[in-house]
């Protein structure tokens, strides 16, 4: 007669533990799914397919940044924010804050996000100060859960004076995941307005804490 194979024999005991492994489990995973299965389909959908980070570095025109990019409040909504300003002509410089609310679970590999926040520009052409509502759209296309990503912005720049100068801000930026906790990261922004179009192009430390 063929012999039952040993994992037949295996029966669930009064403490549930249901491969007859009881104080043998040293496996907190394992010892996860013993006491309650997780579901794995929430955990994928909602598991930030891109990331919390800050952000440090160069770009041309000798100017320098620093920021933070969607630090998550809710379950759609994140906060960013960022700070721009010239070595050379500390006077010009850009800073503001953006929420953005996406449309998609936060693990879909491609998200779209409208933005709404406040933003400042400080130029040089005459000394002006352009200060307002700013609102737009904000993409994410992951290549890699959380190491390698595509992300761009378009904004628009409501400046406080009807007459003042229109802005329009678009960014483009690409990131590699170089270990668990740091990314290379490459920006390219465009500044247009009825004074002047300025590009630059810049390269920085991206930190996932």
């Amino acid at each position: 007669m063929p012999r039952w194979p040993a994992w037949a024999n295996l029966t669930s005991t009064a403490q549930g533990d249901t491969l007859g492994l009881e104080g043998q489990i040293d496996s907190p995973v394992l010892r996860r799914w013993l006491q309650g299965p997780p579901n794995l389909l929430e955990e994928i959908r909602n598991t930030p397919a891109l990331p919390t980070r800050l952000q440090a570095g160069f770009e041309s025109a000798s100017a320098w940044r620093i920021a933070l990019q969607d630090l998550r409040l809710g379950d759609r909504l994140t906060l960013s924010g960022d700070y721009r300003q010239s070595s050379e002509n500390p006077v010009v410089r850009q800073y503001g804050l953006e929420v953005r609310y996406f449309l998609a679970p936060m693990g879909s590999r491609f998200n779209l996000a409208p933005q709404l926040g406040y933003r400042a520009l400080e130029l040089e052409q005459e000394n002006r100060r352009l200060r307002g509502v700013s609102y737009g759209a904000f993409v994410v296309l992951s290549l890699a859960l959380q190491a390698a990503d595509l992300t761009a912005s378009y904004t628009w720049l409501t400046p406080q004076e009807p007459r003042e100068v229109q802005v329009t801000l678009a960014e483009l930026t690409a990131a590699y995941a170089i270990s668990p906790s740091f990314r290379l990261a490459a920006r390219y922004s465009l500044r247009h307005s009825t004074l002047a179009r300025e590009s630059s192009f810049g390269v920085g430390l991206e930190w996932i804490p």
